[in-house]
């Protein structure tokens, strides 16, 4: 019984999460080609897919680690891309309550894709709903990873024989996927086009501070987003305390 069990929670495990191992294998792909191209050995890209295991956050790490940023700004740039998470976990506290030794990897393995998936699906009473998840979230993780790796073989193999100028605009994937990410924030709702017009003029901004020499060029990301959070800041701060206020003075007059 336990192995039927186990067989049918696998099967609905693959077919649930069939549309993330297309997302995750073209997604991965250029990562393990990026990671490799930058000079990197191909058996890190598996590797911060394991660890890291944040699809933004691995590319960005390209990034970061060529132009030479310090911990200090590493940790800051990866924290606030994914600071999501938070709001990820008080949105799944209900679903992993009481699941005990599966706990720790699920809270692990939370994306946005697994958790879209975790959050709106609906799991029969006579189920181990923590092998279920474990299974969905393991299997989304393989998917990545397994990309990743394609992708960091087949540069390998593109270099060693001297087919490397195969690989140009692979760069661009990085600059590509936030385009994509933009794209559907703004489909999503037309109220982001403010972080993404102070998005584009904070960059601009710092990059001429740079040339003019202000600063190095391992400092970029950081003062950029300190400069984009100040702007947001002074242009949404005073609306945000407005909004508050009219509804504390809503509160009052109903309650007198």
């Amino acid at each position: 019984m336990g192995l039927q069990m186990n067989s049918y929670l696998i099967k609905q495990s693959i077919k649930i999460t069939t549309p993330i191992f297309f997302g995750y294998i073209a997604i991965g792909i250029p990562f393990g080609l990026m990671i490799v191209n930058a000079g990197y050995p191909w058996w890190l890209a598996p590797v911060m897919s394991l660890v890291m295991y944040t699809g933004a956050g691995e590319y960005i790490a390209v990034g970061l680690f060529a132009a030479g940023a310090g911990l200090f700004e590493f940790m800051l740039v990866q924290f606030l891309l994914g600071v999501r998470h938070i709001f990820y976990g008080l949105s799944l506290m209900e679903k992993y309550k009481g699941l005990g030794k599966y706990k720790p990897f699920l809270i692990y393995a939370v994306t946005d894709e697994t958790f879209a998936l975790i959050s709106n699906l609906n799991v029969p009473e006579n189920v181990n709903k923590g092998l279920f998840f474990t299974i969905i979230s393991a299997l989304d993780e393989l998917y990545w990873v397994t990309g990743s790796l394609i992708g960091a073989v087949a540069c390998n193999l593109l270099i060693r024989y001297d087919l490397a100028q195969y690989l140009k605009g692979v760069d661009f994937a990085l600059t590509a996927l936030f385009v994509v990410i933009v794209t559907e924030q703004l489909k999503a709702s037309r109220e982001n086009i403010l972080s993404v017009i102070v998005g584009i003029f904070t960059a601009a901004a710092v990059i001429v501070l740079y040339r003019l020499g202000l600063f190095a060029s391992s400092n970029i990301i950081w003062v950029s987003i300190c400069f984009g959070l100040g702007i947001m800041l002074l242009l949404r701060g005073r609306n945000f305390y407005r909004s508050e206020n009219k509804k504390s003075a809503g509160e009052t007059e109903w309650k007198n």
